[in-house]
């Protein structure tokens, strides 16, 4: 069941919703129809009433869940971080787990690896290569069970920061075509197998695809992609009865934006800027932003933890998979996929 601010929220608006109907369907009613009795029941006991039964209903739908076991994920991005996190949580759900890793060599990759479990698959996979993301449906295609793929799960991707005028135009390209393009790229590959299972497509965003931050263009730029990218999605794949999902798990929590990465773009970053912008903003004004940054750079693993367990809850394990959900994590920017996912993967 999900007790977030988000869950309770979205249980109180559904029952508005069917008080308000009530109420309006009985306002009809009495002017149009003459019972005995009719004119004697009160509107605002209808609406209360209907509100109640609507709260219970959107309760009752949240206390549902899919189960797991046996069932094929594929995650990208799982070096590090919240892709890691969640490649463990769900084989230890019985799922059939593939962890797509940017350099499945690397110390990440290794390290599930050397878990030796059985349902746990690491996979070569850079989303911004069309050669290595067929290699990778290849694979898929090989090893997931008769049931086939059940949901696919975009969460590669980069942080950037810097105004504007900092960030060199490469740099943009970059960001863009992993955490855009890349998404793009794989969920274009994956819909063949989801379409067979009618599943589930879950996209991290950020809440920085619903308003703008200075110091953040160019990363709320692929965010602002992101959610247009489902939006469009959502009502293209609905046909066959594939559900897309936005989670918004905080920067911090989905672990792309630590303290030890900020300090070593910021140094990259400035020694990139051309002197005549340096001159501009100055060294102090630049030290400033980065240090209120750190700030905020600092998140436990409890909190990646918290925001993967309400990831699995509403991404992969609801009936009835949200459009949107935020878990809310250390920072109010995002919110994700967890045992509370706003965009409920149900697997």
């Amino acid at each position: 069941m999900d007790l977030s601010l988000d869950g309770m929220y979205r249980a109180v608006l559904r029952g508005m919703q069917v008080g308000l109907g009530c109420a309006f369907i009985l306002i009809l009613v009495k002017t149009t129809i003459t019972l005995p009795g009719l004119q004697k029941i009160s509107p605002l006991a209808v609406f209360c009433t209907g509100m109640l039964l609507g709260i219970a209903f959107a309760i009752y739908r949240d206390c549902l869940k899919v189960s797991l076991n046996g069932k094929s994920v594929l995650i990208t991005g799982c070096d590090s971080g919240f892709g890691y996190e969640l490649a463990l949580r769900l084989e230890k759900m019985g799922a059939i787990v593939f962890a797509g890793c940017l350099k499945s060599q690397g110390g990440g990759a290794q390290e599930l690896r050397e878990l030796n479990l059985k349902r746990l698959h690491v996979i070569q996979m850079d989303v911004t290569s069309d050669e290595q993301v067929a290699a990778a449906v290849a694979y898929v295609s090989r090893h997931i069970p008769p049931q086939g793929l059940w949901a696919v799960v975009n969460n590669a991707g980069l942080n950037s920061f810097g105004y504007v005028e900092w960030v060199p135009i490469g740099i943009c390209k970059k960001v863009m075509d992993v955490n855009v393009w890349g998404a793009v790229r794989a969920i274009r590959a994956f819909l063949p197998l989801l379409r067979d299972t009618k599943g589930r497509v879950v996209n991290l965003s950020s809440a920085l695809s619903r308003f703008s931050l200075p110091n953040r263009s160019t990363y709320g730029i692929t965010k602002y992609g992101i959610q247009a990218l489902s939006d469009c999605l959502r009502f293209e794949v609905k046909r066959w009865g594939i559900s897309v999902s936005i989670i918004e798990p905080g920067s911090l929590v989905s672990g792309v934006f630590t303290e030890d990465s900020v300090k070593k773009e910021a140094t990259d970053l400035w020694n990139q800027i051309p002197e005549p912008v340096q001159k501009v903003y100055t060294k102090e004004f630049y030290d400033q932003v980065i240090k209120d940054m750190l700030k905020h750079s600092a998140v436990g693993v409890s909190d990646t933890q918290n925001c993967c367990g309400r990831c699995i809850y509403n991404g992969t394990g609801a009936p009835f998979p949200s459009s949107t959900l935020s878990a809310h994590g250390t920072e109010n920017e995002d919110n994700g996929l967890g045992e509370h996912t706003s965009s409920r993967m149900g697997v």
